[in-house]
C-alpha cells in the first residue's frame, strides 16, 4: 500500500470522526418547515464549508459540473429517503448501518481510488446530510417544507461553489495571458 494511500485513509477517517461535533446546530427553529429547511445550511459554517467546497469541486470543468452537482443532490435525496424510512421503521436502525456502510464505502474508495476521494467524501456527506437532517426535523414543522427548503438551500450552495471555481479559473487565465 502506498504512503499516499495511507494518509489518505487516516485523513477519511478523522474528518469522519470529527464531523458530527460541527456545531451548526443552534436549536433555533422558527416553526416553518420551508424557512427551516432553506436556513439551516446558510446558518451552519460546516454545511457552507462543505456544501461550495463540493460545488468548488465540481467546477473543474464546465462540462462535469452539471453532472457533479447533479449527481451531489440525487445523494442528498437518497439521504432524505433513507431519513424519511428510518422515521417510519424506526426499529430497522438505518442510520446506524448507513454510517457503518460510509464510513467503510470512504475508507475503501481513498485507499483503493486516490483520485476519487473527493467523490467518496463529498458523496457520502450528500448521503448523511440528507439522512440525519430529516430525522432532525422539529416536531412543529413541516417535513416536506423542510425538505424543500434544505435541497434548494444546499442547490444554491454547490452552485456558489461552482461560480467561485468558475471566476477564479477565468481571474487566473487572464493573470497568465497579461
Amino acid at each position: 500500500m502506498q504512503l499516499k494511500s495511507v494518509y489518505t485513509a487516516a485523513l477519511t477517517l478523522i474528518t469522519l470522526l470529527v464531523a458530527p461535533y460541527a456545531a451548526a446546530h443552534t436549536g433555533v427553529h422558527l416553526a416553518n418547515g420551508l424557512a427551516d429547511g432553506f436556513m439551516h445550511p446558510i446558518s451552519g459554517f460546516d454545511h457552507l464549508l462543505i456544501a461550495i467546497g463540493a460545488g468548488f469541486c465540481a467546477g473543474r470543468t464546465a462540462r462535469c459540473s452539471v453532472c457533479d452537482v447533479t449527481v451531489f443532490l440525487l445523494l442528498l435525496l437518497g439521504g432524505m429517503a433513507l431519513g424519511a424510512l428510518s422515521l417510519a421503521w424506526p426499529q430497522l436502525g438505518i442510520p446506524t448501518l448507513v454510517l457503518i456502510a460510509l464510513v467503510v464505502g470512504v475508507i475503501a474508495m481513498a485507499t483503493a481510488f486516490t483520485g476519487y476521494f473527493g467523490y467518496a467524501f463529498f458523496g457520502s456527506f450528500a448521503i448523511y446530510h440528507g439522512l440525519v437532517h430529516i430525522l432532525e426535523i422539529p416536531a412543529v414543522t413541516d417535513a416536506a417544507g423542510y425538505a424543500v427548503g434544505l435541497f434548494f438551500s444546499t442547490a444554491i450552495l454547490l452552485a456558489l461553489g461552482v461560480i467561485l471555481r468558475q471566476v477564479m479559473h477565468a481571474r487566473k487565465f487572464h493573470l497568465v495571458k497579461s
